[in-house]
């Protein structure tokens, strides 16, 4: 059994804080238990003493508490993240990607029950895996090792992952735990290589495997296995690094996806363009009942109003549907275009929403990409048109910059606004997703799902880093093949303001 072994429990309920607290002593009395309710108390305890584990519901402070924790790694490698919340879904399997959450369970009457043996259980694995390879674990845990990495047992499943291969994967830790290492190939061919190096003989060099991997539709990934322990030993541990690798696009494979895409483009187009004859003459028996609601009394006029104005809605969903499923095909091939001067024509086509709104309009020098002139003004209107849309009461500024590290160019439209929950950070790319009502801010949720569209279509991607009430930072990120259309690097220059 281990002695002095202290957990601390994180709870803002004071019953199930208690609740857990009581659960755990009773199934192992020699362990500490310290309660906390709060951010402040739980990082007054994680710097008093080694901790083993931190386990409770973290409600909204998700991403605090695990900064706080991976602080506490520093001195404690092998401290645990256990989430143990209400409800599956808060936070999602995907909040918790890069987070370092070690395991989760149901708050349920079950959970109460089965947590303190599956919590030690862990602590027990980690503690010996610290005993055993604490040089590794130190440096794996507290990110002093560069790039996505892991530690690998003799039967070649996940002890230890670092954030950064969360990230890869985009898997949380607690479902990469104990999980195979070739189960992460997509073909059998890879999994039958990783499982012969895993298995055979060892030598003292690191050996570097390329695969395909389940996740990110199928990517490539780099794998490099080194050894721990006696190199003539089999089935000891391993470190694994991965990075990510470009795979090589055939020919057919270009042609086979161009093919499904100009199919369903067509069938959309298709679908979309026929339902517009219908609702257009619904629109038209609705105004004509209209014109007689006179004689036949107000009720029927207000409903036959309600009727004009839901067609009227429903045939811009339908325009929004066609223009995005026209994104892809763009009637104009790409060309050598400035985005200084792709924004220069956003700004004047919102010229008059702008100075309505009193905003001020923040530029630096931005780069020259092979890119179609006319979808790209349309990200930037869209964007600057949200920033002012979605302002706060404090005078709205915008701020357009571009950064370029070499392998990575972001393009970045960052506003002072209202902000957006990072909850709701993929919902809002969604075709017709709104966070707030036609009446607080009118619109239909399409402008976002088509700026990402054309992002996609020239080979980057667009994500936004938000919080409520703090603004929002919209990226267009651009890597890999994406790059290939950068003309020249980001000019040196300070802020020019409209």
């Amino acid at each position: 059994m281990i002695q002095k072994t202290r957990i601390i429990v994180f709870d803002a309920d004071r019953y199930d804080r208690g609740l857990l607290a009581l659960a755990i002593r009773s199934a192992y009395p020699e362990l500490e238990v310290v309660k906390t309710a709060t951010l402040l108390e739980l990082m007054h305890e994680l710097s008093a003493a080694p901790v083993a584990a931190v386990v409770g519901d973290p409600g909204p402070l998700v991403a605090e508490m695990s900064e706080a924790i991976g602080f506490a790694r520093q001195r404690e490698p092998a401290c645990l993240f256990w989430i143990f919340s209400e409800q599956d879904h808060a936070p999602s399997a995907r909040d918790c990607v890069g987070l370092g959450v070690d395991g989760r369970d149901r708050k349920d009457s079950a959970g109460y029950l089965s947590l303190p043996h599956r919590l030690l259980e862990r602590i027990r694995a980690a503690r010996d895996m610290s005993e055993r390879h604490a040089p590794e674990l130190s440096t794996l845990l507290t990110s002093a090792v560069p790039g996505p990495a892991g530690l690998v047992d003799a039967d070649g499943r996940f002890q230890a992952v670092n954030r950064e291969l969360e990230v890869l994967l985009e898997r949380p830790r607690y479902q990469l735990l104990a999980t195979p290492l070739e189960s992460l190939a997509c073909e059998p061919e890879d999994r039958l290589e990783l499982r012969r190096r895993l298995q055979g003989p060892r030598t003292a060099s690191t050996t570097v495997f390329d695969m395909g991997f389940d996740g990110r539709g199928n990517g490539h990934i780099t794998v490099q296995l080194r050894p721990l322990g006696p190199q003539t030993r089999q089935g000891a541990w391993w470190v694994v690094n991965c990075s990510e690798a470009l795979r090589k696009v055939t020919a057919e494979d270009s042609v086979a996806v161009s093919v499904r895409n100009a199919e369903l483009e067509q069938l959309l187009f298709a679908v979309t363009h026929d339902l517009q004859a219908p609702l257009n003459s619904l629109a038209n028996n609705a105004r004509w009942l209209g014109a007689q609601s006179a004689a036949i009394g107000e009720e029927f006029a207000e409903t036959s109003a309600e009727t004009v104005a839901l067609t009227r809605r429903m045939q811009q969903m339908l325009d929004g549907i066609l223009a995005v499923s026209t994104v892809r095909a763009g009637h104009a091939e790409p060309e050598a275009v400035s985005l200084d001067g792709v924004l220069a024509d956003a700004i004047a086509n919102l010229q008059s929403e702008i100075d309505a709104a009193g905003a001020t309009i923040e530029r630096q020098p931005l780069p020259t990409l092979l890119v179609n002139r006319q979808q790209m003004v349309q990200v930037f209107q869209n964007l600057l048109s949200n920033a002012i849309k979605f302002r706060a009461a404090r005078p709205s500024r915008v701020r357009i910059s571009s950064q370029d590290s070499g392998d990575c160019l972001r393009v970045v439209v960052e506003d002072n606004g209202i902000g957006i929950d990072p909850a709701n950070a993929a919902r809002i790319f969604g075709l017709f997703q709104r966070l707030h009502t036609e009446q607080e801010y009118p619109g239909l949720g399409i402008g976002l799902a088509i700026c990402r569209q054309v992002v996609r279509a020239h080979g980057g991607e667009l994500f936004v880093d938000s919080a409520q009430g703090s603004g929002a930072s919209f990226i267009l990120e651009f890597r890999g093949t994406g790059l290939r259309s950068i003309i020249n690097p980001v000019p040196r220059g300070g802020l020019t303001l409209r």
